[in-house]
């Protein structure tokens, strides 16, 4: 079913609910600051275009669906694994413009990125647009906050 798997403590999630503010763990939700950061674009893109493109925030990659959650569907989990995956998290092609994997030169993949932040238990690279993540105490809005903050990490790029 995944590509890849990123594992922290899995926990078990029969009947689980997202869990709305303030009754979730998140450490950020989607704030002011946040969604007005500008995102860094790999260097590969300028280099394919022969020019700059024009500054995206996390507000403009919302608002274009390239981030986008969802509670995950039970036909969604892993078979033979713990059914602890709670979001289906989209980064599509919006968003791949931001990152790189790591046989692009990326010190981290992204799902091991995602998995580094708090409240992510486990990530599976689902499809190549898709991430289904263990995270039954964080609220929609945080997992996208955790997405966007994952995308602001430079390990996610290529240097060079």
């Amino acid at each position: 079913m995944g590509l890849f798997s990123r594992r922290r403590r899995p926990e078990q999630t029969a009947g689980w609910q997202p869990p709305e503010r303030p009754h979730c763990s998140c450490a950020r939700h989607l704030d002011d600051g946040l969604l007005q950061t500008v995102l860094p674009f790999t260097t590969a893109l300028a280099e394919d275009l022969g020019f700059e493109p024009a500054p995206v925030t996390v507000a403009d990659l919302l608002g274009s669906g390239g981030l986008s959650v969802r509670p995950a569907r039970s036909d969604e989990q892993v078979p033979d694994e713990p059914a602890d995956l709670t979001w289906h998290l989209v980064a599509d092609d919006d968003a791949r413009v931001h990152y790189d994997d790591t046989d692009a030169g990326a010190a981290i993949d992204l799902d091991a990125a995602l998995a580094l932040q708090p409240g992510v238990d486990r990530v599976e690279w689902y499809d190549r647009e898709v991430f289904l993540l263990a995270a039954p105490t964080l609220c929609a809005d945080g997992v996208l906050a955790c997405a966007a903050l994952t995308l602001l990490d430079d390990r996610v790029r290529s240097t060079g």
